[in-house]
């Protein structure tokens, strides 16, 4: 039994290893080169382009992110108002399967270090080949822990690029500026580090989860999670990421 326990311990540390260095030798770099010839194609279409940023893993694709996806879309009617045209870009930041998101579980522990550098170099590369255009970094949740990462290593001046966060993690980079939206809602656990709360979410979560499974429900971990407060809404936030847009991208 000692014997077992000890090969199924290496196992996992092996796998855990293997995906940390997939991680970094090959997915990093393989995404940002995907990420550049898209980011760049919308460039050459649009003057402002939106790059989406979703929540939790960072996987999902904007037409499946029901919570962000609304949000991204009048983000892009506001701009549009102001007389630009506006493409969105989406940024995955790993893969939908077990190697990528342990792959990813070091960046996400201290805020994105290796993946918002290759995506900010990206980002004043574009910039510097496309002067006249502007770019938004949205997020959501880890994807603002995200975006506040990368507004960090970027160079360029506060009129070319811009982030919009929304309910980023507690433990996220506090940079702020004028070309940074950070939005929080009052009663959002997590973004306002409840601990005990979040304690509390965390130990139910495996329970809910195996009897919403049970009853044929099909809850997944994130809707078993319900983190009280943690969901964004154009009717709550618009006004405020209206009035942002208007700051920064008015032609009048």
């Amino acid at each position: 039994m000692k014997k077992f326990n000890k090969i199924l311990i290496f196992s996992l540390l092996g796998f855990i290893l293997f995906s940390s260095l997939w991680f970094n030798s090959y997915f990093i770099k393989d995404n940002i080169s995907s990420f550049k010839e898209r980011l760049f194609q919308a460039g050459q279409e649009s003057d402002v382009v939106i790059v989406f940023n979703p929540g939790g893993w960072g996987t999902i694709s904007l037409e499946e992110a029901l919570d962000f996806n609304p949000i991204i879309n009048e983000i892009k009617s506001k701009i549009e108002e102001q007389n630009y045209t506006v493409s969105i870009v989406e940024y995955q930041r790993t893969k939908e399967s077990i190697i990528g998101k342990i792959g990813s579980i070091k960046e996400i522990l201290f805020n994105f270090p290796k993946s918002s550098e290759s995506f900010a170099e990206t980002i004043d590369d574009f910039l510097n080949n496309n002067p006249d255009d502007k770019v938004i970094v949205a997020g959501l949740s880890n994807g603002a822990t995200f975006a506040s990462s990368a507004m960090e290593e970027l160079n360029q001046k506060d009129e070319s690029v811009f982030s919009i966060e929304l309910g980023a993690p507690f433990w996220e980079n506090k940079i702020e500026g004028s070309n940074i939206l950070k939005i929080i809602n009052n009663n959002d656990i997590l973004a306002n580090g409840n601990i005990g709360e979040l304690i509390f979410s965390l130990v139910k979560t495996p329970f809910v989860w195996a009897y919403g499974n049970i009853n044929g429900e099909g809850t997944s971990l994130t809707e078993a999670m319900n983190i009280s407060g943690h969901e964004y809404y154009w009717d709550e936030v618009g006004k405020e990421i209206t009035s942002f847009i208007e700051s920064n991208f008015s032609r009048k």
